[in-house]
């Protein structure tokens, strides 16, 4: 019924009492528990820990000896349950790269000047991430609802996208008109890694296509917006990349009539099972407030034609 961790507990209870009805009363047991357990320990340890007479105990030399011994494993077996909020634990975060560049890595530094005891394992990655196998707290993916139960998974924004170019590619081929115009101009093509093909392009009121012929293929976010501004291509583009060239004038918008109105979700997740930790939290409530607010990730941009 009794462990030795339970005997341990008795024992050092009754050694601050005069009697084992005392100490049972402490421990809400009977006193009957406290003596039996106390004889079970003496015959493991073959020594005698307390002196009885008819009206008191009193603890042995040996008892006292043990004493120390078995406070010192209760206190540290308690420490052990202490929460530490300065451990050295990292919070383990996984991201596509251009998002892990252009917000996780801000939102990092904004943290950790508020909480410099967490720390941080970033690990930027366009496939999908196990956060299981790889012990991943926090994962920011790209698509589709997770429906794995091994996840907990919240969409906290959409990921609009924008068909833009540059003025001189523009001015060379002139500006499309329906999203099928697409197939005779230049384009670029990003590569779903988690499914080693091209990602197709969404439209509002339009079958999504996939441009017949690329000039310009990659797997890199990054690479994709760099061809179009080098006027590569026409590129559908993440809003939250394109905006800021949008509004400078570096990249013009096309098909407005037919903008993509957000057929992805920008979903964070994290394991299904077991308590989350003090950091964890607070890190994966920071990314929920952030990625939910349309001003830290945009989903629209002002300047159409």
């Amino acid at each position: 019924m009794f462990n030795r961790l339970d005997y341990l507990k008795f024992f050092c209870t009754a050694a601050k009492h005069k009697t084992f009805k005392d100490a049972a009363i402490e421990m809400n047991v009977s006193p009957q528990v406290i003596t039996r357990c106390i004889k079970e320990l003496e015959a493991d340890l073959g020594e005698i820990l307390f002196i009885r007479s008819t009206r008191s105990i009193k603890i042995s030399p040996f008892g006292l000896q043990f004493y120390d011994k078995a406070k010192a494993a209760l206190g540290l077996i308690d420490q052990m349950f202490i929460a530490e909020t300065n451990d050295d634990l990292p919070v383990r975060i996984t991201a596509p790269a251009v998002i892990c560049r252009l917000f996780v890595m801000p939102l990092i530094q904004q943290i950790s000047a508020e909480n410099p005891d967490i720390h941080f394992d970033v690990r930027p990655a366009d496939t999908f991430s196990d956060v299981v196998e790889g012990q991943i707290d926090i994962g920011i993916r790209v698509g589709s609802q997770l429906t794995s139960t091994r996840f907990i998974a919240r969409s906290v924004g959409k990921i609009r996208h924008v068909v833009v170019a540059t003025p001189e590619l523009i001015a060379k081929y002139g500006i499309p008109e329906t999203p099928d115009d697409l197939h005779r101009l230049p384009t670029t093509a990003l590569l779903d890694k988690n499914k080693n093909q091209v990602w197709p392009w969404f439209f509002s009121g339009h079958p999504s296509i996939i441009p017949s012929k690329p000039a310009f293929t990659t797997d890199s976010s990054d690479s994709e917006l760099a061809a179009v501004q080098a006027g590569l291509g026409f590129g559908q583009i993440a809003v939250f990349m394109a905006a800021p060239y949008i509004k400078s004038g570096e990249l013009i918008p096309v098909l407005a009539d037919y903008e993509d109105q957000g057929e992805l979700d920008l979903f964070l997740y994290r394991p299904q099972s077991g308590p989350v930790p003090h950091r964890t939290r607070l890190v994966y409530d920071a990314f929920v407030k952030c990625f939910s607010d349309p001003d830290f990730f945009q989903t629209e941009y002002r300047q159409k034609i």
